[in-house]
């Protein structure tokens, strides 16, 4: 019963939502994922655990910010939110002893997470519910634009080291283009694809492993503007770790930004 209340009341919500016009605003889906979770601190205060509360929060805060960076950035990371909260809800009381929870909540609330996240799938992919905001969509697209030519120069530079037999020098130019290039999702691909081309080419098989997942990683975190800062891309530096970026592309980059409107292009 707890499946089938589960599927109705997030059919019924969502569709509500759709019909009166609730969620075209792309604070909703955020709000909601934000309310759901937080439910299993409600449940810990009504249970009397402090232990139990602890631990549900850090839940929360994990769910929250995954929220936040969806309604800031694509709402395809609340889509991804809801769908591990249901996976949370499915694994909950082996990982959190929590006496508030009533016994039917987790089949509940991971059926209507489930559901939550396939509706706003299908809102996205049918384009009913804009993923970005409209600022954010403009600011992509005019950074990718405008660092384009400075990405490819790096890379027309890379084949003139390929040419004279400097690979080590060809690779350089290449984490150069990522410093440029990460922010924009589709530069930050090309330049890891470049980066497996020249591990192909020079039979790194552990360099051709790292970029296959970099290319992965660029696809999906990059939109989400989890990327670190002046990171040169390569197997030898760790894909989370910030560097300082070298002055003459961060006044590359400045330039490229001035050009924008205000914000953060990502």
């Amino acid at each position: 019963m707890e499946y089938i209340v589960g599927v109705v009341l997030a059919l019924g919500i969502s569709g509500l939502a759709t019909v009166v016009g609730l969620d075209r605003d792309r604070a909703f889906y955020p709000t909601l994922t934000i309310v759901i979770a937080s439910y299993y601190d409600l449940f810990a205060v009504i249970g009397g655990s402090l232990h139990a509360l602890m631990l549900e929060s850090a839940g929360v805060a994990a769910f929250l910010l995954l929220s936040l960076i969806g309604f800031r950035f694509t709402l395809w990371w609340v889509v991804a939110a809801l769908a591990a909260h249901g996976v949370f809800d499915w694994f909950h009381g082996r990982l959190i002893a929590d006496p508030g929870v009533p016994s039917w909540w987790p089949m509940f609330c991971l059926t209507y997470d489930v559901v939550a996240a396939a509706y706003l799938s299908w809102l996205l992919g049918f384009s009913r519910v804009a993923a970005r905001s409209n600022r954010v969509t403009e600011q992509v697209k005019e950074f990718s634009h405008r660092i384009r030519p400075y990405v490819h120069a790096e890379f027309l530079a890379a084949e003139e080291c390929d040419g004279r037999g400097d690979f080590a020098g060809s690779f350089q130019h290449l984490e150069r283009a990522h410093v440029l290039g990460q922010a924009s999702t589709r530069e930050h691909v090309r330049v890891h694809w470049q980066m497996l081309r020249w591990a192909a080419r020079q039979r790194q098989p552990q360099e051709l492993a790292a970029q296959v997942l970099r290319i992965v990683g660029a696809a999906v975190l990059t939109g989400a503007g989890l990327v670190p800062e002046g990171n040169t891309g390569g197997r030898n530096v760790s894909a989370f770790r910030r560097l300082p970026v070298p002055p003459e592309l961060a006044a590359i980059i400045a330039s490229v930004r001035s050009g924008l409107p205000e914000g953060d292009a990502r």
